[in-house]
């Protein structure tokens, strides 16, 4: 009883810990969230003004104590983290008095379109690419998708997406330059037209994200299947006579596959990462492009609650991964 009490106490104990350390490392992220903004140089109530007043003193201070700009740092920083515990992200400085929320819900979806869509499909081709290189070692195939994936891995997202812009969408016109659905057509659209259209101009921003993460899923998926095929009970597998394909399909994949769950939910906020620029590059009405829209008019609010969705959605995935992983391998423990 003794045992089984100290077990579930460490667990408990893990729990905690964990928990404890996702808070702190959110923590850490939204005080950078809100520094990084007000480094940035300027002011965006003199911005404003100086769009829609001809840059008049009185206007511009009337906008600074209506955006809660008049305030010390540490009292903007104060407000700031207790509305974000509310679940109130404030109000967009260049679309006021639209909600952050607002224009956040309008854009997460795009986004999570051609992050979710491009991972899946990302993983799936990896696992496939993986197993054959590791069962092929020392093969032409191995030796070229190897080779392959570690040029291609070290190539950022925007590279790659400015190359098959420019391939496919303004050299050969197969596919639209950006966007993500035909400008003016919308309403002309059928619910099965709309769908088509929604893939079509989604399938370049895809494959740019695909392009870049396969590469490095692969090689995690080959070095897994080599790793398996040195232990033991592979070797007493083969010892027995089992078929090859037995040996690969009861023993060798299930605990190749295993690391690649963590993988997969620690990617996702890398992927996010790689959306954002490869939404700039396409034009892409996501996270994203409202990131770098709210960049260049010194929008606050919007900066921080994008930012803010990205770093709690990264810390809860990661957390995620932690607390589900000893369920799928009963190996790991936690302690």
């Amino acid at each position: 009883m003794k045992v089984g009490l100290n077990l579930r106490s460490i667990k408990a104990t893990y729990f905690v810990r964990r928990i404890l350390s996702a808070i702190f490392t959110l923590w850490i992220a939204l005080t950078i969230n809100f520094l990084l903004p007000r480094m940035m140089g300027g002011n965006p109530a003199d911005l404003i003004a100086s769009q829609s007043a001809l840059g008049s003193l009185e206007y511009a201070q009337k906008l600074k104590v209506e955006f809660g700009l008049d305030k010390s740092l540490l009292q903007q920083y104060l407000l700031y983290f207790s509305n974000f515990f509310q679940g109130n992200l404030g109000i967009s400085f260049s679309t006021f008095p639209v909600p952050v929320w607002q224009i956040i819900t309008n854009a997460i979806p795009w986004t999570l379109l051609i992050v979710i869509t491009s991972t899946i499909i990302s993983f799936l081709i990896a696992w496939v690419l993986g197993t054959l290189a590791a069962l092929k070692k020392g093969s032409f195939f191995e030796r070229i998708t190897v080779g392959v994936s570690f040029y291609v891995q070290s190539t950022p997202y925007f590279f790659v997406g400015m190359i098959i812009l420019m391939l496919f969408g303004f050299t050969l016109g197969w596919f639209p330059m950006g966007h993500a659905l035909p400008p003016g057509m919308v309403g002309d659209l059928g619910p099965f037209q709309k769908v088509g259209a929604i893939a079509y101009h989604a399938f370049l921003p895809v494959l740019s994200l695909i392009v870049v993460s396969l590469a490095g899923r692969m090689v995690m998926m080959r070095s897994n299947v080599l790793q398996v095929f040195s232990e033991d009970y592979i070797t007493l597998a083969q010892a027995k006579g089992l078929r090859r394909s037995t040996i690969l399909r009861k023993y060798a994949l299930r605990n190749a596959m295993l690391p690649s769950f963590t993988g997969l939910m620690l990617s996702l906020g890398s992927a996010i990462g790689g959306a954002i620029a490869t939404e700039m590059i396409y034009s892409y009405p996501g996270i994203g492009l409202t990131i770098m829209n709210a960049i260049l008019s010194h929008d606050y609010p919007l900066i921080q609650g994008c930012f803010s969705i990205i770093a709690l959605s990264v810390v809860s995935l990661n957390l995620i991964a932690d607390f589900t992983y000893p369920f799928i391998d009963p190996r790991v423990t936690l302690s």
